[in-house]
C-alpha cells in the first residue's frame, strides 16, 4: 500500500503557508519553555528534599515547586494557538495521527486537569502536609511525563503515514508508534531538555532572591546552573542518539544534503556546548543567552526535521489558498491582546512581592 494513498486531501487555507508556519514556531518556541519549567520543574522538585516541606534543603526547588501552579495554565494557553496553527496547515495529517491513537489523546484532558491539581495541592500543603505535597507532586510529575509521550507519539506518527497502515489490526484508538526508533530519544531528549531549562529558571528566581542572602543564593545558583550543564550533556547525547536513529533520507538533510537544516542543527549544538561550559563555570547571564539562541535554533530544526519526513508525502505548496484577510486580521488582533494581557500577568506574578505562585 501507498502511504500516500491513506492521506485525506488538504482543505483550504485563508492566508499564505508561511504566514501560519511563521507564526507556530514562534508561538511554540514560548509554549515550549513554559511547558520544559512545568515537567522539568515537577521533577527537580519531586527529587528535592523541598518537596517534603524542608524548604531550607532545597531552596531553589521550594521557590519552583511554587510556582508551578503558575505555569501550567500559562503552558496550557499558550499552546492553544501553535496547535490551531498546525491543524490549519496540517490539519489533514494531525487529525489522522490523533484519530489513529484517539484514547490517549482524549485522555490528555482530564490528565492536565488532575496534574495542574497535583501541583496545587503540593503548592498550598508542602509545609502542614508534607506527605500529601509529595504524592500530589508525585502524581502530577507522572502525569506531565505521559501526556508528554502522548504528544511525542502524535507528532511522530503524524509525519509517518506508513505507519498509519496498523490501524487495520488495531481499530481501538490505541495506536502508538512504537515501533519508530527515534522515539525513544526524541522522548529522553525532551525531558532531559526540560529539566535543564527549569534547572535554569530556578537559578534565576534565585538570583532575584539575592538581596536577602547574597553569599547563600549565590553558591545556591551555581548548583542549579550544574543542574543544567548535567541535563544539556544528556540532552546532547539524546539528540546524537536521536540523530542517528533517524531514517537515512531524513537524516541526511542534516548531515550535509540540505544546507540550510544541517547548518540550524549543528549552529543550535554549537550554541547549547556553549550554554553548557558558561554553566559549569556559573556564569548565569551568559547562559541565559546562549540557551535563548539554542532553543531558537532547535525549534526551527523541528520544523525542518518535520518538513522532511513529509516530503516524499506532503508539501505546503499543495495547500490550495481562500483568503479571508478580514477574519484572519480579527484573529491575529485577538491573538495579540491575549499575549498582552499573559505578558502583564506574568510581569505582575514575578515582580518583587508578587504574589504568583506559592513561593
Amino acid at each position: 500500500m501507498n502511504p500516500s494513498d491513506l492521506i485525506p486531501a488538504a482543505d483550504a487555507i485563508p492566508a499564505p503557508a508561511v504566514l501560519f508556519l511563521l507564526l507556530d514556531n514562534l508561538l511554540f518556541l514560548g509554549h515550549l519553555l513554559l511547558v520544559n519549567a512545568v515537567v522539568g520543574g515537577s521533577l527537580i522538585t519531586l527529587f528535592s528534599p523541598a518537596s517534603g516541606g524542608r524548604a531550607d534543603a532545597g531552596e531553589g526547588a521550594a521557590i519552583l515547586g511554587g510556582k508551578l501552579p503558575l505555569f501550567v495554565p500559562f503552558a496550557i494557553t499558550l499552546g492553544v494557538a501553535p496547535l490551531l496553527f498546525v491543524q490549519v496547515i496540517y490539519g489533514h495529517l494531525f487529525y489522522s495521527s490523533s484519530v489513529l491513537m484517539a484514547v490517549y489523546w482524549i485522555a490528555v484532558i482530564p490528565g492536565l486537569i488532575l496534574a495542574y491539581y497535583g501541583t496545587y495541592i503540593h503548592a498550598r500543603r508542602r509545609v502542614g502536609a508534607p506527605r500529601l505535597a509529595r504524592a500530589a507532586l508525585a502524581l502530577a510529575a507522572g502525569l506531565f511525563l505521559g501526556i508528554a509521550f502522548v504528544y511525542v507519539n502524535n507528532m511522530s506518527l503524524m509525519v509517518q503515514p506508513g505507519r498509519w497502515g496498523g490501524y487495520f489490526k488495531n481499530r481501538s484508538g490505541t495506536l502508538l508508534n512504537l515501533a519508530d526508533p527515534a522515539l525513544a530519544p526524541r522522548y529522553l531528549h525532551f525531558v532531559a531538555a526540560s529539566v535543564a531549562v527549569a534547572a535554569l529558571l530556578m537559578a534565576v528566581l534565585q538570583a532575584r532572591r539575592s538581596a536577602a542572602n547574597p553569599g547563600a543564593t549565590a553558591s545556591s545558583t551555581k548548583r542549579s546552573l550544574r543542574i543544567f550543564a548535567g541535563a544539556t550533556g544528556l540532552q546532547m547525547a539524546a539528540g546524537l542518539w536521536f540523530l542517528l536513529a533517524l531514517p537515512v533520507p531524513v537524516r541526511s538533510s542534516f548531515l550535509g544534503q540540505d544546507p540550510v537544516p544541517t547548518g540550524v542543527l549543528w549552529l543550535g549544538v554549537l550554541s547549547g556546548i556553549g550554554a553548557l561550559v558558561t554553566a559549569w563555570k556559573g556564569k548565569l547571564r551568559p547562559t541565559l543567552v546562549q540557551l535563548g539562541i539554542t532553543v531558537v535554533l532547535m525549534v526551527a530544526t523541528r520544523d525542518g526535521l518535520r518538513s522532511a519526513y513529509l516530503r516524499p508525502h506532503f508539501d505546503l505548496s499543495q495547500l490550495k489558498l481562500a483568503p479571508q484577510y478580514d477574519v484572519l486580521v480579527l484573529f491575529l488582533v485577538v491573538l495579540l491582546a491575549g499575549l498582552a494581557i499573559m505578558a502583564y500577568l506574568l510581569r505582575l506574578a514575578f515582580a518583587p512581592g508578587g504574589k504568583g505562585g506559592a513561593a
